[in-house]
C-alpha cells in the first residue's frame, strides 16, 4: 500500500512540475541566442569543458535550449540523459568518470559514439522548488569537479532561472 501511495505522489510532483516548465513557454519558443546562449558560452571557458548545455525535461525528452559543440543535437529522450538524473536531485550531479558508474553501464551517451565521461549538473529550480531543466557541462574524457566548480555552475544556473522569472514577468 505503501509502494502504490509513494508512485501516487510522485506521479503528482511530475505532473506538477511539468506545468511549471510548460508555463514558461520555453519548449515551444526555442531560442539559440541570447542569455541562455551567453551564460553556456561562459560556462565551457569557465570550466574548460568542450560542451555545455541549457536543456529543459519534459515528459518524453530532454531539449537542449542553447548548447555549445552540440550542433544538431538539440533533444534527446529522456531515458537516457543524464539530466533527466540531474533533475531528481537538488544539488549538483557530478559524474567525475562516468564510465566507472554503475547506473550509467548501458547509457548510449557514455558508451556510443558521443562518449561522454564527464558530466556535471545544476538543476534549474523555480522559486516553488520545481526542478525543471539543468545547466550541464560535458567532457568527453574524465576530470575532477572542486565544490568550488560545483557553486559557481549552480550560480549560473540561478542566472538562467532569473532570466526566465524575467520573461515570464513580462510575458514573453
Amino acid at each position: 500500500m505503501n509502494i502504490i501511495l509513494e508512485q501516487a505522489g510522485i506521479q503528482e510532483n511530475e505532473k506538477k512540475r511539468l506545468t511549471k516548465l510548460y508555463g514558461y513557454n520555453i519548449i515551444e519558443n526555442l531560442d539559440k541566442t541570447g542569455t541562455f546562449q551567453h551564460i553556456v558560452s561562459m560556462a565551457a571557458r569557465i570550466f574548460n569543458v568542450p560542451i555545455a548545455l541549457v536543456s529543459f525535461v519534459d515528459e518524453m525528452n530532454v531539449v537542449a535550449q542553447s548548447n555549445i559543440e552540440m550542433e544538431g543535437a538539440g533533444e534527446f529522450s529522456r531515458d537516457i540523459s543524464l539530466c533527466s538524473m540531474a533533475i531528481l536531485k537538488n544539488e549538483v550531479t557530478v559524474f567525475e568518470n562516468a564510465r566507472e558508474e554503475p547506473c550509467l553501464l548501458t547509457n548510449p551517451l557514455v558508451y556510443g559514439s558521443f562518449g561522454l565521461q564527464f558530466y556535471a549538473g545544476a538543476p534549474l529550480t523555480t522559486p516553488d522548488g520545481f526542478n525543471i531543466g539543468v545547466l550541464a557541462v560535458v567532457d568527453k574524457k574524465p576530470r575532477a569537479f572542486s565544490k568550488d566548480e560545483e557553486a559557481m555552475l549552480e550560480g549560473l544556473a540561478a542566472i538562467v532561472m532569473e532570466e526566465l522569472e524575467e520573461r515570464l514577468s513580462v510575458g514573453c
